[in-house]
């Protein structure tokens, strides 16, 4: 399963159209994260989140999480947010994750893996899963797709988000489409049972979240190892030189 975390510089207007395509395209959830990371330049204040959560759960049909960094060490805040938001979400949110959390909290439902530069990803999720007990295990990835690697690498090289939270080559989704149908492939198969997915900020990001639903689908019947399915036949008299008397 695939989700998308709503990037944190978007205005209001541009995060609820991100969240009612997610509906629409049928993929596994939203994601908010607070504070914006690893970017901290959101200018969305906490009531103005509260308020989104409120917007986006009456008007989109799929799961809506929060994710909340609780590392006192990170923002001597961070927990009085955690707790704020928390208590002010519970009407909306049908999921909640502390990352950075207190590790002598009670058992939390789902394993968390979050995003990091230089993270061996595939390691970390395996270890996820062995720890899991059957709960969830939800992998932070970053996604740069597109048509060709080139496209893919030019996506991924502009936006800022990559140099902080982890190349997609190396963290995440990267390539043309069937390149990160196989790499979600092995990661469900490592153990991951959802991939909390990182879009690049493009100006086309209803085609990345577009290309998103078909690496979703892909992934889910393609086996690693497994080239993907072979491409149907022209119709019937497409191509080919066309002989004249």
């Amino acid at each position: 399963m695939l989700s998308v975390v709503i990037d944190g510089r978007l205005d209001g207007a541009r995060a609820r159209q991100v969240a009612t395509l997610t509906g629409r395209l049928g993929l596994a959830g939203i994601w908010l994260r607070y504070p914006w990371w690893p970017l901290r330049g959101s200018t969305m204040s906490k009531s103005q989140l509260v308020g989104l959560l409120a917007e986006l759960a009456s008007a989109v049909r799929v799961p809506l999480g929060l994710l909340v960094d609780a590392d006192a060490d990170a923002d001597a805040d961070a927990d009085a947010d955690a707790a704020d938001l928390a208590g002010a979400g519970n009407a909306w949110l049908d999921r909640l994750v502390l990352v950075n959390g207190d590790a002598a909290a009670a058992r939390p439902p789902a394993v968390f893996v979050p995003c990091a530069p230089g993270r061996d990803l595939a390691g970390a999720v395996s270890a996820a899963a062995s720890a899991a007990a059957g709960r969830p295990v939800l992998a932070e990835v970053t996604v740069s797709v597109g048509r060709t690697a080139a496209e893919a690498r030019a996506r991924a090289d502009a936006d800022e988000l990559f140099t902080l939270a982890g190349h997609p080559a190396e963290q995440g989704l990267f390539g043309t489409l069937e390149e990160c149908q196989a790499t979600a492939a092995r990661l469900a198969q490592a153990g991951a049972t959802e991939l909390v997915c990182y879009l690049p900020l493009a100006g086309d990001l209803p085609d990345v979240l577009a290309q998103l639903r078909s690496i979703a689908i892909g992934a889910g019947v393609l086996r690693p190892g497994e080239p993907p399915s072979a491409a149907p036949p022209p119709p019937d008299g497409w191509g080919g030189r066309r002989v004249t008397a």
